[in-house]
């Protein structure tokens, strides 16, 4: 296992997708609409991994899961889908890059939509 973008990227970003609705956007721009601590508008609804109950742990979950979605399609999918960017890598290095990715998938998963 090396060299190649995790293979579950684009499986994770469709589930995203249906859940929310939208296939106007992908990647990381789809992670930071789904998680924003704006309100849902029609058409754009959110993805809330607890009660928004006004508090900061609310905010920093939310806040933390558009950072860990950004990061992981900047420093992992991006340059991994560029075969000559990066030299192969170890198999440990790739399964903890899939193991990133699983963190995500499960908070889409087990995310509530609000609309």
């Amino acid at each position: 296992m090396t060299g190649s973008c995790p293979g579950g990227a684009p499986k994770v970003n469709a589930e995203t997708q249906n859940k929310l609705g939208r296939k106007d956007v992908s990647e990381a721009n789809l992670f930071k609409q789904a998680f924003t601590l704006d309100d849902p508008k029609p058409g754009q609804p959110r993805l809330q991994l607890m009660d928004d109950d006004g508090s900061d742990t609310f905010r920093n979950v939310h806040r933390g899961a558009m950072a860990f979605a950004d990061g992981w399609f900047a420093a992992i999918r991006n340059p991994n889908s560029h075969a000559d960017a990066l030299p192969d890598q170890p198999e440990h290095e790739a399964l903890e890059q899939l193991a990133a990715l699983s963190v995500l998938a499960r908070w889409v998963d087990t995310a509530t939509l609000a609309t």
